[in-house]
């Protein structure tokens, strides 16, 4: 693969002046649619993956990360490079998995050791189940708990995050996400500034060798609709052109127009000769005839490829995501709705995109993402516009989760930075290019004289000078990589602290030091495949391993809740299971205490059944419609008369019109809305307390009954389990209604409301001329004065509410009938008679399950001390 300068420098616009910060100490002195692609991990330790295991569990959406993770190893303080050589010859380079990783309870040692310890535990118990035929039998029970012990031995955490990446063309996202990857060049770069994110690209991390793609379509309704829209932009602009005499107004409209053409000719390449006939014929008859040459060139629905090598990989996403490099051919990316890859980082359009539909797609995704990160070009980072506006967006969504990286943070000269920092910093610089001067003087001195040495035949005398001459010529070139590198440190990471500190005055309470990261893919992938020794400073100066460390950590408080339920309940829940089938085979009960056990627990099954088929239970998505209307529907007909039918825009400034329209009904739904949430919380808590004391029910029942520890531990843990899947339900509820009051009231280009309002901004647009001001002033104030709007507004967010909390429910009772048939199977693990014969079968079997099973208990005993 050709080597790609990721970071061209670009001239810098910002100058930089004296602040009373302190240099930075080093951290080591030495769419429009999608597409989403799956990169390996780096290379495997057994079961210890270090940081690309944790990496593969950030969503880059499938994610299949390792479990243990490897402590970060000493590293040496020492600035001169050591030379050392393996025994194979090979030069040792870095390994992400060496990286160091956040410094958080999940990520201890004791936290990973302990975890460590239960997967093996799993490991041997699935062992010791498969030491014997009796798993093999057709519907054996032991083969299930076989089978549940090998999927706990396999356990990886399923959690995902989304870190989004944002920002104006040619700013490194894709450099950065190349980075990010450890994968050069897979994500499509360009240095003359033309946008090559033209999809939204999601990276998601796995552990195989290989990637895959698998790409997801516009369906060609929606491919209408985003013709219909440049269509109109198109010609509005052609027909209308001479009648436009804002110079502004001009330019923006020029700039949209030439989007749609160049779409136009990007999707029908070889049938779009004559653009005359866009605006020649009617509007109508040119959408009719574009939609059917895009349904005609629109590839299958679901593409996908498997097993590819990075650099097949490359190609085929830069042929997918980004313009084709022959203009003979049609692109693919106007119909293309996501490309899937495994962490899942995504590669987005910027927000000023001229392209409509890329620009209100990046909008759409920025809701879902965990984190953002608004990308820009340090040399302009505090006068960025492209981050501007993901603060504005972040702003009217009421996000709090948004950061900044600022790329090519090694374009600094150290003469620009003397005059731009004046006193000390500039004493300091002044005196490393001294020292570099001087070095170099002595480098060039001795240079001479050992060619002066090698010219002549040599005494033994002159030849112990001329070996001196050239250790002295090796210290002096030690000494200069370390003057270079200890200048451009201080120049980095002075500037770095500079930048930041104004970008966290600027956004002041909206970005904080932990979200501002400062990197350089240039010096990182010039030294990525040095040597270790001599590579490792520059790779902590590139800021790469920073912002790989920062992804990493989002994700860890989920992992460390999931892996806890693993350790705490999956596990003892098993064990109990185990113990319940030894005790089946061992008959320490008699006939009649054994039968009046079954038929407690038969008992106790129809109890927990009635019980969860309770109102509770049933109809809990009708409670949440009725909170919904009571505090929501009806409030919001009242605001839209008070603030929409009379509604008037002011005569000047800026102006956003949707935020302006629903500033006051958003007021004054705010207190309704979070009322509404209030009362579902309530019947959220009441729904968990009613579980809770049902399961309780069963177990103080059970209870009664002599020899039942190993059942009430299974049933306690299986309650557990249970109830952490109704919690699940919960959030994911709670954070749909998030993401929908976003859409509901908020002016956002892609709300709700916003989309209403598209087609009169449309006909507003097409207005020209004498009295347009009026006459665009007058359609959305006759937009505003329309009942007919609301209601259709109000009649969407009410459906999508009832499509909420109806999926809800399903998934709730989803986890309420997989919890009735897990407590079915375990009861007749005591009733069942195949189960004890199955038990009695191999009495040297049934002991060796006996003992791993206690062997278990303690492990697991030491393991709960430690989480």
């Amino acid at each position: 693969m050709p080597s790609i300068d990721a970071d061209t420098p670009l001239p810098s616009s910002e100058g930089i002046t004296e602040t009373s910060s302190s240099p930075a100490s080093p951290v080591n002195r030495q769419r429009t649619p999608s597409v989403s692609i799956t990169p390996p991990s780096g290379r495997t330790r057994g079961e210890s993956h270090g940081l690309t295991s944790a990496i593969g569990n950030i969503r880059l959406s499938d994610t299949n990360g390792r479990a243990t993770l490897s402590p970060e190893p000493r590293r040496s303080r020492n600035g001169t490079p050591r030379r050392r050589r393996s025994s194979t010859g090979a030069v040792e380079q870095h390994d992400v998995a060496d990286e160091e990783l956040p410094d958080d309870a999940f990520h201890s040692p004791e936290f990973q050791g302990a975890f460590r310890d239960a997967k093996q535990l799993m490991s041997n118990i699935q062992s010791v189940l498969g030491s014997s035929n009796i798993h093999e039998a057709h519907e054996s029970t032991m083969g299930k708990l076989h089978e549940d012990a090998g999927r706990l031995a396999a356990f990886e955490y399923p959690a995902t995050r989304t870190v989004g990446f944002v920002g104006d063309s040619g700013v490194g996202k894709s450099s950065l996400l190349n980075s990010l990857l450890d994968t050069k060049g897979l994500a499509r770069t360009s240095n003359n500034g033309e946008a090559c994110t033209c999809v939204v690209t999601e990276y998601h991390y796995h552990s195989r060798d290989t990637l895959d793609i698998r790409v997801n379509l516009f369906s060609i309704e929606e491919l209408q609709d985003q013709l219909g829209r440049l269509l109109q932009v198109y010609r509005t602009f052609e027909l209308h052109r001479d009648e436009i005499t804002d110079a502004a107004e001009r330019q923006d409209m020029e700039a949209n127009a030439k989007v749609a053409k160049d779409t136009f000719q990007a999707m029908f390449r070889g049938r779009l000769t004559d653009e005359a006939f866009l605006i020649r014929e009617s509007y109508g008859d040119v959408l009719d005839r574009l939609t059917r040459w895009a349904a005609d060139a629109r590839p299958s629905p679901l593409r996908t490829w498997t097993g590819l090598s990075p650099q097949v990989c490359s190609n085929i996403l830069m042929a997918l995501s980004s313009e084709p490099a022959s203009r003979d051919s049609p692109a693919t990316w106007p119909y293309i709705r996501s490309i899937n890859r495994g962490l899942i980082l995504v590669d987005l359009p910027g927000l000023r995109d001229l392209n409509s539909a890329r620009r209100i797609i990046t909008e759409r995704y920025l809701l879902e993402c965990n984190e953002i990160f608004a990308i820009c070009n340090i040399g302009r980072a505090a006068t960025d516009e492209g981050v501007h506006q993901v603060f504005d967006l972040a702003d009217r969504a009421r996000l709090s989760n948004v950061g900044i990286v600022c790329t090519r943070s090694d374009d600094i000269d150290p003469e620009e930075s003397i005059r731009d920092w004046p006193g000390r910093r500039a004493r300091h610089i002044e005196q490393l290019l001294e020292y570099i001067e001087t070095t170099n003087k002595e480098i060039e001195e001795l240079k001479a004289d050992i060619e002066d040495y090698e010219a002549a035949d040599l005494s033994e005398h002159e030849r112990r000078e001329l070996a001196e001459c050239r250790e002295d010529l090796r210290q002096a070139s030690i000494r200069k990589q370390n003057y270079d590198f200890e200048l451009k440190e201080y120049l980095i990471t002075t500037r770095n602290r500079i930048i930041i500190d104004s970008l966290t005055n600027t956004y002041a309470g909206r970005v904080t030091d932990s979200r501002a990261f400062c990197v350089s893919n240039t010096i990182y992938w010039q030294n990525r495949t040095a040597r270790k020794s001599e590579a490792e400073r520059y790779l902590h100066l590139s800021g790469i391993l920073q912002v790989r460390k920062h992804c990493i950590s989002i994700v860890a408080n989920s992992q460390r809740r999931i892996a806890t339920q693993y350790m705490k309940d999956q596990i003892p829940a098993l064990l109990a299971d185990i113990e319940l089938w030894v005790q089946s085979g061992a008959r320490t009960a008699s006939e009649e205490r054994r039968e009046a056990l079954c038929q407690t627990l038969d008992s106790v099954e129809r109890r927990l059944r009635k019980d969860f088929a309770s109102r509770a239970f049933c109809r809990l998505a009708r409670g949440y419609n009725e909170d919904f209307t009571e505090y929501v529907y009806n409030s919001s007909y009242s605001a839209f008369c008070r603030n929409f039918g009379d509604y008037c825009t002011p005569a000047i400034g800026s102006r956003n019109w949707n935020e302006e329209a629903m500033d006051e009904m958003v007021s004054d739904l705010g207190g309704p809305w979070e009322e509404m949430c209030g009362s579902l919380r309530e019947r959220q808590s009441s729904m968990l307390e009613n579980a809770d004391e049902f399961a309780d029910m069963a177990i103080e029942k059970l209870e009664e009954h002599d020899s039942v520890d190993s059942l009430t531990q299974a049933l306690e843990h299986r309650q557990s389990i249970f109830l952490a899947a109704i919690e699940k339900v919960n959030d994911d509820f709670e954070n749909s209604l998030r993401v929908l009051r976003i859409e509901s009231l908020s002016g956002l280009r892609s709300s709700i409301f916003g989309k209403a309002m598209e087609p009169f901004y449309n006909k507003c647009n097409a207005e020209f001329g004498r009295g347009c001001d009026a006459r665009r002033k007058a359609i959305i104030r006759g937009a505003l004065s329309d009942e007919d709007l609301f209601t259709k507004l109000m009649r969407s967010l009410k459906d999508s509410f009832r499509a909420s909390s109806e999926a809800t429910q399903a998934k709730i009772q989803e986890a309420t009938v997989e919890y009735l048939r897990v407590i079915e199977e375990r009861f007749d693990l005591v009733r069942g008679e195949n189960v004890a014969r199955e038990s009695e079968q191999d009495p040297d079997f049934r002991l060796r399950v006996d003992q791993v099973a206690r062997a278990g208990r303690e492990t697991m005993q030491r393991v709960h001390q430690v989480i």
